[in-house]
């Protein structure tokens, strides 16, 4: 009973007519009745005894104006937010002002007041929601033209943290453009520029360096582009897992490129034994072993291969690889409880083809 008695005294005083304003026009708004629900709002802002409660009612007030389809209201509200200099809204209004005369009919201007949301507001998070439209709009005339918006926001915002936004959007142009090379370097200048932790694209431009090494036929620099993700890895004991989403793609992308690119077979089954023995929680672990089993079968190591099999269904027993590790080991026994399909599947066997030998398969050779 102290703990709440202390935590209403420490409560925000709204005031009881505030409160009764906005809980009226909050049911209103959840019940569909937005006209009556932004007169409510209207009614709450002038009951407040706090500034910070007015605002926040009036901008409640414009966003259910904005619900109830009346287009110029709606318009009228944000503007009159976005010129108060006291508001905590005044970058959300500018953004929904523009983007409500862009939708409404009024392009030109929308277009214009959304060109200067990312220069007044570089740092809120309207300016990375408006970059990110400005370049989808100028690339509905092309990646070139994308391209151009994106040189126009580097001259004016290179010293802002949007940067980082405008120069991974800008490698991404280049390579939709097919300048591979330019592309690639950007990528890894990203990495170099913004490195883990503090980058938000580093494993992005890390994955697409190595898809463009790979490209250009430079497979022992796309494996290093993953590696130097994987080397930022964190690991815990703990429930759950701090791994991100590209790192067990990486390490699977450096197996195959081991495998199939620079065919050295021996580090292709160590990355894919490091996939399984040291990515706990990834749900590729049964893969990883049968890639590896299938790298030792093809070099004539039994032992070897149905060694990594027995692992798998041993530690896998529901998994769609157990039949065909029973079929390939045949000393080797399902599990009593095991939910894996009772055969195994071709498409198994294909997946440890090289990209020539699919090739084949595909054009029929």
């Amino acid at each position: 009973m102290l703990v709440v008695l202390a935590a209403a005294a420490c409560a925000p005083a709204h005031g009881a007519a505030y409160e009764a304003a906005f809980g009226a026009a909050a049911r209103d708004e959840g019940a569909g009745r937005f006209e009556a629900a932004a007169r409510g709002y209207d009614d709450a802002a002038t009951r407040a005894t706090r500034p910070r409660d007015a605002d926040q009612a009036r901008w409640d007030a414009a966003v259910v104006t904005t619900r109830s389809g009346n287009v110029a209201a709606a318009a009228g509200r944000f503007e009159a937010i976005a010129a108060d200099a006291t508001s905590e809204h005044v970058a959300e209004a500018a953004y929904r002002l523009a983007a409500l005369r862009i939708e409404s009919g009024d392009a030109d201007l929308g277009w214009r007041d959304m060109e200067q949301i990312p220069r007044r507001f570089p740092t809120h998070g309207v300016g990375h929601a408006a970059v990110r439209r400005l370049v989808q709009h100028a690339d509905e005339q092309g990646a070139r033209a994308g391209l151009e918006e994106l040189h126009a926001l580097e001259r004016d915002l290179g010293a802002t943290e949007l940067v980082e936004l405008i120069a991974f959007a800008t490698a991404e142009h280049l390579e939709a453009l097919g300048d591979d090379r330019a592309a690639r370097d950007a990528f890894v200048r990203i990495a170099d520029r913004w490195p883990y932790p503090f980058g938000a694209f580093f494993d992005d431009a890390l994955w697409h360096a190595s898809l463009l090494d790979e490209k250009l036929g430079l497979y022992q620099g796309a494996i290093e582009d993953l590696e130097r993700m994987l080397r930022q890895r964190e690991t815990t004991s703990l429930v759950g897992s701090y791994e991100r989403q590209k790192y067990v793609p990486a390490i699977l992308r450096i197996g195959e490129l081991y495998r199939d690119r620079l065919h050295d077979r021996p580090r292709a089954r160590e990355a894919f034994h490091r996939l399984y023995a040291e990515f706990a929680h990834s749900t590729l672990r049964d893969e990883a072993l049968w890639l590896e089993a299938a790298l030792w079968h093809d070099d004539g190591d039994a032992d070897k291969a149905c060694g990594r099999l027995g692992t798998l269904v041993r530690e896998f027993p529901d998994s769609r690889y157990v039949p065909c590790a029973l079929k390939q080991c045949p000393d080797l026994e399902r599990a009593r409880n095991s939910a894996a399909p009772p055969e195994c599947h071709d498409y198994i066997a294909r997946m440890t083809e090289s990209p020539s030998e699919r090739d084949e398969q595909r054009d029929g050779r």
